[in-house]
């Protein structure tokens, strides 16, 4: 089904360009949620005289990404979970985790901007791309430490942080 697109859609197109798609996804999710239109004459003319507007929104929004982007650029999240004597993670680091320790920080980044290929499951250094953006892309370094382990680095051997004093 040949449809037009009047926002943009992650992984399909940008608002104004003519897509085909098969027709049940454009029929119960481009076309009720407002999307998409059907490629009529009128909506094609709507569509070339909003398209300067456009453009100028989309010109002031990426602007906008980039300055936020170079805020987020020098962060790097060092992140305390449980593990194993091995370093596996009890639980695992995922785009919500990441997320909420951003928030914590005071910087608001939607969950769907963090793209891992998959959850964190083990301590480390780790570089997950931040995506803002369909031009406005980085990697954002991720520290991964056992508890009691924070000071560690990887190649290092693990020694444990103790808390007290000693006793023989």
């Amino acid at each position: 089904m040949d449809i037009l697109l009047i926002q943009d859609v992650d992984k399909l197109g940008r608002r104004g360009d003519r897509v085909q798609v098969k027709s049940g996804y454009a029929r119960n999710y481009l076309l009720p949620f407002g999307y998409a239109v059907l490629p009529t004459v009128a909506n094609l003319a709507a569509t070339e005289r909003s398209r300067a507007k456009w453009l100028a929104e989309e010109t002031q929004k990426v602007e906008s990404v980039r300055a936020f982007a170079e805020l987020l650029k020098p962060i790097s999240l060092n992140l305390i979970e449980r593990a194993s004597d091995e370093g596996r993670l009890y639980g695992s680091v995922n785009d919500k985790v990441i997320a909420a320790k951003l928030a914590d920080l005071g910087f608001k980044v939607d969950m769907k901007a963090i793209r891992l290929d998959a959850p964190i499951r083990e301590i480390g250094n780790y570089d997950v791309r931040v995506h803002l953006h369909a031009e406005v892309e980085f990697m954002m370094p991720v520290r991964v430490r056992a508890e009691g382990f924070e000071t560690w680095e990887p190649g290092q051997p693990k020694v444990r942080k103790v808390a007290g004093p000693l006793s023989n």
